[in-house]
Formats: structure tokens, sequence, C-alpha cells
């Protein structure tokens, strides 16, 4: 879609920074999720994915969704993120409420633009292919369709959100595209398989590109509760005095998914397939453990105090300033993350069930 000059619709990024990242207890806890944790190299998630849309986004089109909480955790980030990009939503009411705010905020300042709402807590490797799939997914939003990237699946994993891939579309920048057939969220083992064996299913990422108009048709048609209030969300949002009457309104909308209560219903969502980037969302330890594995540069240092005997595939992770002695003997496939004040021991292949410690605490 062109504007009257021709030229296409800006492109505005909004990183969804709202997350808990449970899986990742003890160093992930509620006032510093995973993406604020500096896991790789020294550097956050957050921080990674900030830094590789500079060289498709200007600073003054990147926005960052968040609560309250995390606000002093994104300004100390050192991202590059403008203080008035900033978007602090008045409460947690999941995906789709925190996209309706923020398109509420973008339209007070560009009428229509293609947006890519981005998890701010996903690793990709390769950097070039990745901003080459975000020109040709920002085209085929361009052209009225609500666009996800699709992750090959390299095992059954039960843990993500699977798309399958309908009708071909015509190429974009020589990539292939597809309609959605239909989503499948979080698999059984016995489906996930399935769908492996099959093939034409991807993960799906949660990296969405749309335009500004279309998203907002999809929730007229389907969310029409939300699509009011945002409506009298972006009228609030010229008023000085609009704090209260914004949290008033946000009380009254559901707590609910994007993916759940918009794509799944629309019959307009193309998925990109998106090989070749390397990319993890570091959803548990085991994930982390093996991009150490793959990227032992990743790993910014090793963790001292550390001694073992007869012990195979053990990772230990250190994050504290006790210089106690941690000793293995005769372990096997362990993950040991030690804070300050917690120990986790955790087999490897079973830290997805590191969540339940949070409500055992």
């Amino acid at each position: 879609m062109k504007t009257a000059h021709g030229q296409s619709l800006p492109l505005l990024a909004v990183l969804m920074a709202g997350g808990g990242g449970t899986r990742l207890w003890p160093l992930s806890r509620p006032g510093s999720p995973k993406q604020f944790l500096p896991l790789l190299g020294g550097r956050s998630l957050f921080q990674l994915t900030a830094a590789r849309l500079q060289a498709l986004v200007p600073p003054e089109n990147i926005f960052v969704v968040s609560n309250g909480d995390l606000i002093p955790s994104i300004r100390s980030s050192a991202a590059g993120v403008l203080e008035e990009n900033l978007l602090c939503e008045p409460g947690p009411r999941n995906t789709a409420p925190a996209i309706a705010y923020a398109l509420a905020v973008l339209r007070t300042r560009i009428p229509k633009f293609v947006m890519a709402c981005l998890p701010s807590d996903h690793y990709i490797a390769d950097l070039e292919r990745y901003r080459s799939l975000v020109q040709a997914a920002r085209s085929l939003a361009e052209k009225g369709y609500l666009v996800t990237l699709g992750i090959e699946p390299t095992h059954p994993a039960t843990g993500y959100g699977y798309v399958e891939q309908g009708e071909p579309l015509d190429a974009v920048d020589g990539l292939p595209a597809f309609r959605v057939r239909r989503f499948k969220e979080k698999p059984t083992a016995e489906e996930a398989q399935d769908m492996i064996s099959r093939g034409g299913f991807f993960w799906n990422s949660g990296m969405f590109f749309w335009r500004s108009d279309i998203i907002e048709e999809e929730y007229r048609r389907s969310q029409p509760v939300i699509a009011r209030a945002l409506e009298r969300m972006a009228g609030l949002l010229q008023k000085e005095d609009k704090g209260q009457a914004l949290r008033e309104l946000w009380e009254t909308l559901p707590d609910l998914s994007l993916d759940y209560g918009i794509l799944e219903p629309s019959d307009r969502v193309a998925v990109l397939p998106a090989r070749g980037l390397g990319w993890t969302d570091i959803g548990c330890w085991d994930a982390l453990v093996e991009l150490y594995r793959d990227h032992p540069e990743l790993q910014a240092e090793k963790p001292g105090g550390v001694r073992d005997v007869g012990s195979q595939s053990v990772t230990v992770i250190r994050k504290t300033d006790s210089h106690r002695i941690l000793a293995t003997v005769g372990l096997n496939d362990i993950i040991i993350v030690e804070t300050d004040d917690a120990i986790l021991v955790c087999q490897r292949g079973k830290s997805q069930d590191v969540r339940k410690i949070g409500d055992l605490l």
C-alpha cells in the first residue's frame, strides 16, 4: 500500500516487554524477568532485540509496551529507546488489550502505518536473514495480510503454538508465503509428532506484522468490546487528566491473547516461513544450555568455585556473590542454577516444569 506520494507506509516496531519468564527461575523474577537479564555475552535479550531493529527502523519508530514495574529496567537497559516511546499499559490484560493500547497511542502520532509487533525476549543468530524477512513481512502486510513469521520446527515441542500453512500466496521478495489454514495451541506430544511428520506446520514465533487499519478492522469484527475501548482510549490520550478514566476503561477489558481473540478467527492471516534464523525464545533452561553449547561465546564467563568428579553433561550457571564451593559427583544430564537466595537442580529435559516452582512458592 502506497501513500499519496508513492511511498510505503512507515514501519513502527512495538516491542512487548511485559512477560515474566517463570521457567527461568530462580534467575528470572517478577521484578527482573528474563528479557532484562544479561544472559548472552553480558547483554540482555531486550538489548539484542532493540539492536537488531536499528538497521530497519529509526529510533523514533521503536516503541515498548510494558507494565509500570518494568519501566525502570527498560530505562536502565541503555537500548536506545526514546523516553516518550515507553508505553505503560494501565494493568495486566494480556496481548489483545495491550496491542490495542499501543494502536491507540501510535494513532495519535501517525494516522496509518505498518506495525511490527515483536517479543523482546527472543534470540536470533542470523541478523541478515532476519532483516530480509522483516522487509518481506512488511511488504506482505501492506497487501492487507496479518503476517506471522513461522519457525521451522526442529523437534515435536509441546510448549509452542503451531500454524498450519494453507494455499500458497505470491512470493514476496523471492520468499514463499502461505495463507494460514489453522492454529494449534500447545499440542500434546503425540499431536506435535504427528504435525512434524506430516509437514506444513511451523512454530508460531509471535512476531507479527500488519497495517494499522487492517488490524483495527479485525478488532471491530472479532472483539468489538476492545475495539470500542480503543476508540475511547485514542480520545482519552489527548487529555491531560486521562489517568483515572483510562484505568477505569482498562478494567472493563477481557484478559485475552491476540492469537486467540484476533488471529484465529481471521481469514487474513498469512505465514512467512522463517527458515535459517537460528531462533530460540529461551523459554526454559534447556533452551539456554543448548544455545550456550552451539554458541559458547554467548556464555560470558565460566562460573567460579565449581568442582566435579565423574559427572557428565552437567551445566552450572551461577549468579551470586557467594564464594562457596559448589561440588558435583557422579551426576548425569543435570542443570544447576544458583543465585544469592536460591538453588535450582533440574534434570535436563524437565526444565519446562520449573514454572511449577512458582506455584509452590
